[in-house]
């Protein structure tokens, strides 16, 4: 019986350091997958400055392909950390914009409502600095 469980102990120790072996020997992202450029969404950042320089660090992971605000000199400062985005003063024509997955709402209070309606009307993920509105119509 002792010989039985020492073969068996044996046993579990060789599978065990082969598999351990075998995880050390294949590259990295093998296993999790790589992170390829469709892993990422294309987002847009509506209102750059204040509240939106909050998401600057969060979202530099992502595809951001369109920055939106209405002092385009804030704009000019995000465009630094975003050189590939496409710059508009109008959030309704950035929210035209074919490639869009998600939107990120930084907007001044009263406008929140408009810009998260528009995007959501486009099947867009939204995130949106509170409050969504103003009102309960809203």
């Amino acid at each position: 019986m002792m010989e039985t469980k020492f073969l068996q102990r044996r046993r579990f120790l060789k599978s065990t350091a082969a598999t351990g072996i075998g995880l050390l020997i294949l590259p990295s992202g093998t296993l999790s997958g790589a992170n390829a450029p469709s892993n990422k969404l294309n987002v847009a950042l509506i209102g750059t400055w204040g509240r939106g320089r909050a998401h600057h660090g969060p979202i530099s992971s992502e595809n951001v392909v369109a920055l939106c605000d209405v002092d385009e000199n804030k704009m000019a400062q995000a465009a630094k950390k975003f050189p590939n985005a496409k710059h508009y003063v109008d959030w309704r024509k950035c929210l035209e914009q074919k490639d869009l997955d998600a939107v990120i709402c930084c907007t001044t209070d009263h406008t929140h409502a408009f810009v998260a309606n528009w995007a959501l009307n486009r099947d867009l993920h939204v995130f949106c600095e509170k409050p969504l509105g103003n009102t309960v119509e809203e």
